[in-house]
C-alpha cells in the first residue's frame, strides 16, 4: 500500500532573490506539507509516498519541499525529474539518482558496478550489452550502503516520464530494501 498526498489547489510559492524555494512560503497546502513532514519523520523502513494530481495542482512544488525537507532532515536525496523527451532513454533516470556517487559503485561486487558504470556510459558494456539484473542489484546495493549512514530518500518528479529501465531498477530495488530509504 503506497499513501498518496492528493493535491486539489494551486500552490502559490516565493523564490529567494538565487532563484531557490522557499518551502515555508508554500501557501494553502498545510495538510499536504504535513503528510511529507509526517512521512520524513516515520519510523517504519522502507516506506513510499505518492503525490496525485491532475497537471498543474501543483505536484512539483510539494515534491521540490519534500526533497528539501529531506535534506534538512539529515537524508541523502537522490532526485530524478525526468522529461517526456528523456522517457526512451534507456537508464537516463538511474543516472539522475546517482548523479556523482560513481565512487559509491567500488564497494559493490565487481559485475553489479560495471553494469552501472556501463549502464550511465561510464565505460563500455561486457560483451556489448548492458545486464539489467546486476544494474538493479548495484542500484538496491548503493542505495543499501548510503542508508547505513542515514536516511535515504528517492525522489522521482513526473514518475510517468522515467525511463522503463530504471523504473524497473527502483521496483527492483524497492521490493528487496528493509534498509531507511524512503520513495
Amino acid at each position: 500500500v503506497v499513501p498518496s498526498v492528493a493535491c486539489s489547489r494551486r500552490s502559490r510559492t516565493r523564490r529567494t532573490r538565487d532563484n531557490r524555494h522557499m518551502t515555508d512560503a508554500i501557501v494553502g497546502r498545510n495538510g499536504e506539507l504535513a503528510a511529507i513532514e509526517g512521512f520524513l519523520a516515520g519510523e517504519t523502513w522502507p516506506r513510499t509516498l505518492l503525490l496525485t494530481a491532475e497537471a498543474g495542482m501543483g505536484k512539483t512544488t510539494l515534491w521540490r519541499a519534500g526533497t528539501e525537507r529531506a535534506a534538512a532532515h539529515g537524508h541523502t536525496v537522490l532526485a530524478a525529474r525526468p522529461l517526456e523527451t528523456e522517457a526512451k532513454l534507456a537508464y537516463a533516470g538511474v543516472g539522475d539518482l546517482l548523479g556523482s556517487l560513481h565512487a559509491a559503485f567500488a564497494d559493490l561486487p565487481p559485475p553489479q558496478a560495471q553494469a552501472l558504470r556501463a549502464a550511465l556510459l561510464l565505460e563500455e558494456p561486457v560483451d556489448g550489452s548492458v545486464d539489467e539484473r546486476a544494474v538493479a542489484l548495484g542500484f538496491l546495493g548503493v542505495l543499501r550502503a548510503l542508508a547505513e549512514a542515514r536516511p535515504v530518500l528517492v525522489g522521482v518528479d513526473d514518475v510517468q516520464w522515467l525511463d522503463r529501465a530504471s523504473a524497473r531498477a527502483l521496483v527492483f530495488a524497492a521490493r528487496r530494501l528493509q534498509e531507511r530509504v524512503g520513495f
